[in-house]
């Protein structure tokens, strides 16, 4: 996935601000939209870490595994993490350690990992130590199928 270097998302965020100010169809509607659109940071480690080519172009290895943390709820819900930006990332890790590393990802890919069959994650929280919106499991097969749908009607 291309993304910027520099990761925004205002219009995720004024779509997140709405959708808690008022849970209406027309807002859960515009956030879905800027989700799909979205280029969200989350915490990992990559091992063994990614490479700088020639072109100076950073590259993960083919034999590169991630693992990315989660944050369990009192009830023992799990979560990936997912940012809008460096400073509502930095509300959750005060203090990113020296060489802490982390990836841009999609609606795609975190449903993707959810979906793992070896998957004990039940969703991701967007900006958790902010809106916390909670993705759930649930969500993103509605959300898929609704694509899916839409994709099969145009």
């Amino acid at each position: 996935m291309k993304h910027p270097r520099v990761i925004t998302n205002p219009m995720l965020v004024g779509a997140m601000e709405l959708l808690k100010a008022d849970n209406s169809t027309k807002h859960r509607d515009f956030f879905l939209q800027e989700l799909l659109k979205a280029h969200l940071l989350t915490p990992a480690t990559v091992t063994p870490g990614p490479e700088m080519d020639e072109n100076g172009i950073v590259r993960m290895l083919p034999d590169s595994r991630i693992q990315v943390p989660m944050l369990s709820t009192r009830d023992g819900v799990r979560y990936f993490m997912a940012f809008t930006d460096m400073p509502e990332l930095k509300k959750w890790i005060k203090n990113p350690e020296k060489g802490q590393q982390f990836l841009v990802f999609g609606f795609a890919e975190f449903a993707s990992m959810v979906e793992r069959a070896d998957s004990q994650c039940d969703g991701f929280a967007i900006n958790p130590g902010g809106a916390n919106i909670r993705i759930t499991r649930q969500m993103i097969a509605t959300i898929k199928n609704a694509k899916a749908t839409q994709h099969q009607e145009s």
